[in-house]
């Protein structure tokens, strides 16, 4: 578990940054974010003309869309941070759901798994770091809720 909760905070470090780069550029161009809400006629006249006036509301409405994005995927993440400080991870033990077979055989390979609890019956979409996962084999994993990382404690 602990090479997930690694890979997640690095992850969540670089959405960081880009969360920051978007800002400070949406900030920096605030005429910018006036051309999204203005009328194209104003637009035009505020610039010299040789910019397309949608060519300028895409290029501006981007950083936005980015800037959204990151900042879902931090909430998540800071949403799990007290499991990660209290060492309580959720667990969920029955089948895998399909197969994870892309990329290397590897321990440190990120894959997409899906778990049916045995319990409830319930599918629970998960990322762990492991090697090849097949349908219906038999697994225990720990995972945090928010982020979805985990990692298979048992295989059998």
């Amino acid at each position: 578990m602990e090479y997930a909760v690694f890979r997640l905070a690095m992850r969540s470090l670089v959405f960081l940054v880009a969360f920051v780069f978007c800002v400070s550029h949406l900030v920096r161009k605030r005429d910018f974010i006036d051309a999204v809400f203005r009328s194209p006629d104003e637009v035009r006249k505020s610039f010299s003309g040789r910019n397309d006036v949608l060519f300028l509301r895409v290029l501006n409405i981007v950083p936005m869309v980015v800037a959204v994005a990151t900042a879902a995927f931090l909430v998540c993440a800071l949403l799990d941070v007290p499991r990660i400080m209290g060492g309580d991870y959720l667990r969920v033990e029955g089948v895998a759901v399909g197969r994870a077979h892309g990329g290397a055989d590897v321990p440190s390979e990120r894959r997409g798994i899906s778990v049916r609890d045995g319990e409830t019956g319930e599918v629970v979409d998960l990322t762990v770091f492991s090697g090849y996962v097949d349908d219906g084999e038999g697994l225990a994993v720990e995972y945090l809720p928010h982020t979805g990382y985990g990692a298979i404690v048992e295989r059998g």
